[in-house]
């Protein structure tokens, strides 16, 4: 969804509803200052219609806020604001029931129209701030908020409509706020349930879409700041600015539904996990994500097959880092992908092994590099979003884990590279340690299965012979080396 990118951190309805604090006094007029100031510094610009005290209570009426980035425009609407002042040093904001925005323009280099409009709920929500002006604190109590979004895509002379409903329930928590030569939020809430429903037609098909699921007992907790002196929409200057985002979250479990109806029928798909956890980080220093699932279940049903496909992770994960900052020097970088214990239904294994020959044991995918890479510009500045490639030269690969196991054969790997780059393709050097098991079991049953033609196999196990070394049964390992010049040598042998 490209059109999340414009508004970046300003999702302010959600700053709006959100911020708990030292104990000094504030008064309702310095707590909407401090907002008009944090809308600011998203690169809003903030209209009222009216302000005007009713004894102990501020009311600011026909708010608006606009915030303008490349080709995109969004609006938010707030009817009437109220701000109590409590008596003990503390303030007490009082939302309308409905807040509402509308966006509009083409996103990023699409050349697509979007037009999007907005309705914001909630219900009996009570949002307390504390502390004092330049440090402010939020507490929120919400028992239920909720966001629907009519969006339409229009391109070719065609609109293509989209809706999406969002509903957060039993949200608690605060958000700690300080104004100073940074504008820096430090937030921890929990959610009980996120529930979501979205359906319309796909824009680059014929088909349509209905999709919705449920999230549970989430939270989070994060940190975020940003110089006051420079414009969020650089990313690349306010980074090297000091600018950085910290989040983590967790949930119980989830699941989700989607139908979708094409050219070739309809599509069902459904997925649960029991919990997992997502995690972000990005500053000068680099950019980090990663996350994981635990004990997934999917089940997939397509009139390709008379039966629906049904398969099982134990656990799924993913991490990646790297820099963001052009340096003189190498930086490091690191990907990891996994998964673990993945096995599929009964009636898919039936379909090539009726009679169960092959070891139906779930299957592990495991994938773990590390290294050192090289940007030439900074990831975010003008002038890499200018490139035909991304700005980076990897230099260095480490092969720190390389695992897959299924059917009864185990393939490990590890090793180290170093790459050689300002050629038409990098050229590496260095060693890949393998070992491999259970391959020769494997093959006699598929010859016996009639998967395989025997001359096939013949040629699989020449090529084992050649360049794998026995280590025992049914147990071989091998070397690959790459020499300067693009020779390659496995097992002291030439092939290149």
């Amino acid at each position: 969804m490209a059109w999340l990118k414009t508004v970046g951190s300003g999702a302010v309805v959600v700053s709006l509803l959100s911020t708990t604090a030292s104990f000094a006094d504030v008064t309702a007029e310095q707590v909407w200052q401090a907002w008009q100031s944090e809308y600011q510094t998203y690169g809003y610009e903030v209209m009222v219609g009216g302000q005007n005290r009713e004894g102990d209570t501020l009311i600011v009426s026909d708010v608006k806020m606009v915030r303008n980035v490349d080709n995109m425009s969004l609006t938010l609407d707030v009817p009437e604001l109220k701000l109590r002042d409590r008596g003990d040093g503390t303030v007490e904001t009082i939302f309308p029931e409905k807040m509402t925005g509308d966006m509009t323009g083409k996103p990023g280099t699409d050349t697509s129209d979007v037009a999007m409009k907005m309705t914001m709920t909630q219900t009996d929500s009570k949002i307390i701030v504390s502390g004092s002006p330049g440090d402010l604190t939020y507490d929120i109590d919400a028992p239920k908020l909720t966001v629907d979004l009519d969006q339409t895509v229009s391109a070719e002379g065609q609109d293509v409509p989209i809706k999406m409903y969002l509903a957060l329930k039993d949200t608690k928590g605060n958000y700690h706020v300080v104004d100073g030569d940074m504008h820096s939020v430090d937030s921890k809430m929990a959610i009980g349930t996120l529930d979501l429903t979205a359906s319309g037609a796909d824009p680059e098909g014929s088909g349509t879409f209905n999709m919705n699921g449920q999230m549970n007992d989430l939270s989070y907790e994060g940190s975020f700041a940003m110089p006051k002196d420079v414009s969020s929409e650089k990313l690349d200057e306010a980074l090297n600015a000091g600018a950085n985002l910290d989040l983590s979250m967790t949930y119980a479990s989830s699941n989700w539904a989607t139908t979708a109806d094409g050219p070739n029928g309809k599509v069902d798909q459904k997925t649960t996990d029991e919990g997992g956890k997502f995690d972000v980080t990005m500053s000068k220093d680099g950019l980090s994500f990663g996350g994981q699932s635990n004990n997934g279940h999917i089940e997939i049903a397509t009139p390709d097959l008379p039966f629906p496909i049904t398969a099982d992770i134990q656990s799924a994960d993913m991490t990646f880092a790297m820099p963001v900052a052009k340096a003189d020097t190498a930086q490091d970088y690191k990907a990891k992908l996994g998964f673990n214990g993945v096995s599929v239904s009964d009636n898919i294994w039936a379909m090539f092994d009726p009679n169960g020959d092959l070891p139906h044991a779930p299957a592990t995918l495991q994938v773990d590099l590390s290294g050192k890479m090289k940007l030439t510009e900074d990831l975010f500045s003008p002038a890499a979003a200018a490139m035909d490639s991304p700005p980076m030269e990897v230099q260095t690969v480490d092969i720190n884990n390389i695992k897959l196991s299924m059917v009864g054969a185990d393939l490990n790997g590890k090793g180290a590279l170093e790459l050689k780059n300002g050629g038409p393709m990098p050229m590496p050097t260095g060693k890949i340690d393998l070992t491999l098991t259970g391959a020769n079991a494997l093959m006699d049953k598929l010859v016996s299965m009639g998967l395989v033609p025997q001359d096939q196999i013949m040629f699989g196990r020449m090529m084992l012979g050649l360049y794998a070394k026995p280590t025992g049964d049914d147990a071989y390992a091998s070397q690959v080396e790459f020499k300067d010049g693009g020779e390659i040598l496995v097992n002291g042998q030439r092939v290149q």
